[in-house]
């Protein structure tokens, strides 16, 4: 699964192109949410200058994107039928079954030539890096005018949004109990949050708690450089036409890791999968695109990094959190159960990418 995640951050799913061409009903409602986030902008950005205009701030990229990623997103939504799982207090013990068996050869037909993942790609390059491009522009212009700038911008987004989420918490309630039950660990967490969270300001003294004041400065350093960072390589990997190429590869691979007996579906990559995958890596040694395999070194390298310098206090975020949970009584075994499962297949998933990392490129 990290293959074809890595896969579609190479070729970009920011952004999707005519995805509301033929869906009017998305295409109003995609209208009504740029409408709504240009409201929201001198409302949450207002202080500074160029926060006053929404429509300049936002720019038309942003929009476009906005736009697109919507309908394609409402389309996956009606597609799973996610509305009506969310609706059915039975769901999982109905007679109807809502479960989703994806293979390697479905992750194929969605990297297949003009189709969805190579249009959001391409759509990527010519609207969703350009909006983070300005947008990062344009914060960048308010916080070197304003010290404060970004401590007011999220003054200012708390107050729009605790409302919301204090009037929308009774659905969230209703519909733990209703797929998990009232004396669900559910239930009980969400009730824990509640107690240890009551305001905004619970969350800021959680984050000073762990967060000394040179940590938060360091990540909110290594973030900028992070975006940068990415900002030049998406370029270059748009530069070089990489979408197309990089798909055709995947798509190929992930064609050849699929097998009715050894990888009937993508629930587990260790054994049958890996050994499929690694075979055609190792068939096909030189056709991985150059510019894939740099961008997937950029990738990796950059979580390389991250969890170099961040591993250790993950680790006790972590370990506070089993901590608070185990007070309250919910077991972690499942979750243990589960974080030793997905520490295996990364595992292999890693010597993968090391498979396509270490060899010559096209």
């Amino acid at each position: 699964m990290k293959l074809f995640v890595i896969a579609l951050v190479l070729v970009g799913v920011c952004a999707a192109k005519n995805f509301c061409k033929r869906n009017s009903v998305a295409k109003s409602d995609a209208d009504a949410l740029v409408s709504a986030v240009l409201l929201y902008i001198p409302q949450v950005f207002g202080h500074c200058r160029f926060g006053k205009n929404a429509n300049s701030f936002f720019g038309k990229e942003c929009k476009n994107t906005l736009q697109q990623g919507y309908c394609y997103g409402k389309s996956l939504y009606d597609g799973y039928e996610v509305a009506d799982k969310v609706a059915d207090c039975s769901f999982g013990e109905g007679d109807r079954d809502y479960s989703v068996s994806v293979t390697y050869t479905d992750m194929a037909a969605v990297l297949s030539s003009n189709g969805p993942v190579e249009r959001l790609g391409a759509l990527a390059c010519e609207s969703a890096l350009p909006c983070v491009e300005h947008l990062a522009d344009k914060l960048a212009k308010c916080a070197a005018r304003d010290d404060t700038f970004y401590a007011k911008a999220l003054e200012n987004a708390r107050n729009l949004l605790e409302p919301f989420i204090t009037s929308n918490m009774g659905a969230v309630e209703d519909s733990l109990v209703c797929h998990f039950g009232a004396d669900s660990d559910a239930l009980t967490l969400l009730d824990l949050i509640k107690q240890k969270i009551t305001s905004f300001d619970d969350i800021v003294d959680l984050v000073n708690k762990y967060l000394d004041a040179d940590t938060q400065e360091s990540l909110a350093s290594g973030a900028r450089s992070g975006l940068y960072s990415f900002l030049e390589g998406s370029n270059e990997f748009c530069d070089a036409e990489c979408i197309s190429k990089t798909s055709e590869y995947f798509k190929d691979l992930f064609t050849a890791t699929h097998d009715a007996e050894t990888c009937p579906t993508i629930e587990s990559y260790c054994g049958g999968c890996q050994n499929n995958a690694d075979s055609f890596i190792s068939a096909n040694a030189d056709s991985v695109p150059c510019c894939t395999q740099t961008a997937m070194d950029s990738i990796i390298g950059s979580l390389q990094s991250l969890i170099e310098e961040y591993g250790d206090l993950l680790s006790k975020i972590e370990s506070a959190v089993k901590d608070t949970v185990t007070e309250a009584d919910v077991s972690v075994a499942g979750y243990e159960a589960l974080k030793a499962a997905a520490m295996e297949q990364a595992g292999c998933l890693g010597d993968t990418y090391d498979e396509l990392a270490d060899g010559d490129c096209a």
